[in-house]
């Protein structure tokens, strides 16, 4: 069973753990998993790569690290 917080009303619910992985993959902005099968779980985000828009000229004044 897993633990969820729907994040804009949060929420919280106890799902089975096929329902709660798809919800979180369908949605993975809106859920986050707090506990896996009773054991508090801590979620790495994964940084957003920002696109380049070749005709801007922003990309080629600001310089980014």
């Amino acid at each position: 069973m897993y633990k969820i917080t729907y994040l804009p009303t949060g929420h919280t619910f106890e799902l089975p753990d096929k329902a709660a992985e798809e919800l979180k993959d369908k949605f993975p902005d809106d859920y986050k998993i707090i506990e896996k099968n009773g054991k508090k779980f801590r979620e790495r985000k994964q940084k957003k790569t920002k696109e380049i828009n070749n005709k801007s000229i922003y990309s080629k004044v600001v310089e980014e690290d």
